[in-house]
């Protein structure tokens, strides 16, 4: 019997050839066994448009530690003829049963009245999957529901109803036309005949769609987490302290940015919340080309309940021990010098210096800068990817007052050059005084970084050239230190 292959999703080695290995898509994690699986999208190469970039199976690979995977190969192929799936095997979900694991997916058939539909499929062994033949087994109700958006199914048994409940992402059928997302309730005794209710799961009356939706309970709170692709774009989450709600928007509710997305999770054998996420291709693979669906997973990220009850990110212990050699790093001062620290004491004014990174690998590296504060109004920064006036590049901020932590792109010196939008925000605790970490983890071309181990803001950058990080301070008296750690 033949062994499987290493997987190309989440190898540590590097991301995936383009050209060779279609982009990835929306995760489908599930612990089972004493062990990792991941399921998702793969969309094939070289396909940028949809639907053909849409046409995707489900993948496989398995994991016993997070780092090290192994592709099982095509779990759920594409339909043929007159299957409800022929144009998609889009997002669903995986519940074990009396030694069965039964997969509820999106079947999806664009030229169908219904063109998205629940579909089932069960294993004894979680490699060979079989579908129902009775498939589609679950369609909207046209009194309550649109028609067109009808997918991405969660199913989990409610222990207070003794019954297995389903969300799916739905829009309903009234209201003003970008308030529609709704996540609606079937439920089943059964897990082969759903109910639909009337009343919508959630029904926020706020945004187009609710994507990829689950519901767990962690820091004893339930917590709903999905994925939106319009106003905000992200994946981000709602807190009840009951399955029937009030839904509530927490202080915080974004775990990233809009290039982290379609965000889920499991729960392992020891208790944690282990979340799988995807980052984005760009078109032309190029800087400024348009963001497109798919592209490659970013690292595993546990969510904890942290400082306020807030629901904040981390790598796992397992990726970061992987990186067993680290090495300080020296900071080269304007003036020419070097030293392990960098003190910037430049109290309404401004300073920059450059940490010698060196040349780095494709493989999964770790930049850590810790800061320490000891007076700042303005705010630090690190100047990624640029030249020596900082006109190029990426800049990722820390705003002192705010507490808004952003990475985009600097000004071009120009007179009448505006500060670009972010690429990415997220919030921590202000702070005038005190220490900050900010981790840069690289892999290949996906930048993923993550701020006091809370929050984290992914990129994918295409600049082609070598990488450089330029800590710098905007009114303060601010202290640097680096440290490299490689595989």
């Amino acid at each position: 019997m033949s062994q499987p292959k290493v997987a190309v999703s989440m190898n540590p080695l590097d991301v995936r050839n383009p050209s060779v290995d279609g982009p990835q898509g929306d995760a489908i994690p599930f612990f089972h066994e004493g062990k990792y699986h991941l399921f998702y999208l793969e969309a094939p190469a070289l396909k940028y448009d949809q639907p053909d970039r849409g046409r995707t199976p489900w993948r496989h690979i398995v994991s016993d530690n997070l780092v090290d995977w192994q592709d099982l190969g095509i779990a759920l192929p594409l339909g043929t003829g007159d299957d409800p799936d022929i144009d998609g095997i889009w997002t669903g979900s995986l519940i074990a049963v009396d030694g069965v694991l039964h997969v509820f997916y999106t079947g999806g058939r664009r030229v169908a009245d219904i063109p998205q539909t629940i579909c089932h499929a069960t294993s004894t062994d979680g490699v060979v999957f079989k579908k129902s033949a009775s498939n589609p087994i679950h369609v909207p109700h046209s009194d309550w529901f649109e028609q067109r958006d009808w997918r991405d199914p969660y199913v989990f048994w409610n222990e207070e109803h003794q019954q297995y409940w389903m969300l799916i992402t739905s829009r309903a059928r009234e209201g003003p036309p970008g308030r529609r997302g709704v996540i609606s309730l079937s439920t089943s005794d059964d897990l082969m005949k759903w109910t639909t209710m009337r009343e919508p799961f959630y029904a926020p009356g706020s945004t187009y769609s609710m994507e990829c939706p689950e519901v767990f309970r962690l820091g004893g709170k339930w917590r709903l987490v999905f994925s939106r692709f319009t106003e905000y774009a992200a994946t981000v989450y709602r807190e009840a302290d009951d399955l029937a709600g009030p839904w509530r928007t927490p202080k915080y509710p974004a775990f990233d940015g809009p290039y982290w997305y379609a965000a889920k999770s499991l729960e392992d054998s020891q208790g944690r919340r282990i979340a799988f996420g995807w980052v984005h291709d760009r078109r032309g693979f190029a800087e400024g080309g348009e963001w497109l669906w798919g592209g490659d997973m970013c690292l595993p990220r546990e969510i904890y309940v942290g400082e306020d009850d807030r629901l904040c990110v981390r790598i796992p212990s397992e990726v970061d021990a992987q990186l067993t050699s680290q090495q300080p790093l020296l900071i080269r001062h304007a003036s020419g010098g070097t030293t392990t620290e960098w003190q910037a004491n430049v109290a309404g004014g401004f300073s920059q210096a450059e940490i010698e990174t060196g040349a780095l690998p494709r493989s999964l590296t770790r930049l850590s800068v810790e800061v320490d504060i000891q007076d700042l109004a303005g705010g630090v920064g690190l100047a990624l990817y640029t030249n020596q006036e900082l006109t190029d590049g990426l800049l990722l901020f820390f705003d002192a007052s705010s507490g808004v932590i952003s990475l985009g792109g600097p000004t071009g010196g120009q007179e009448d050059d505006r500060l670009p939008v972010p690429a990415v925000t997220n919030r921590i605790k202000a702070r005038s005084h005190g220490k900050l970490q900010i981790d840069l983890y690289l892999r290949g071309d996906v930048l993923e970084v993550f701020v006091d181990r809370q929050v984290a803001l992914s990129y994918r950058q295409y600049f082609n050239r070598p990488f450089t990080a330029k800590p710098y301070v905007e009114d303060g008296v601010v202290t640097f230190k680096a440290t490299l750690a490689t595989r």
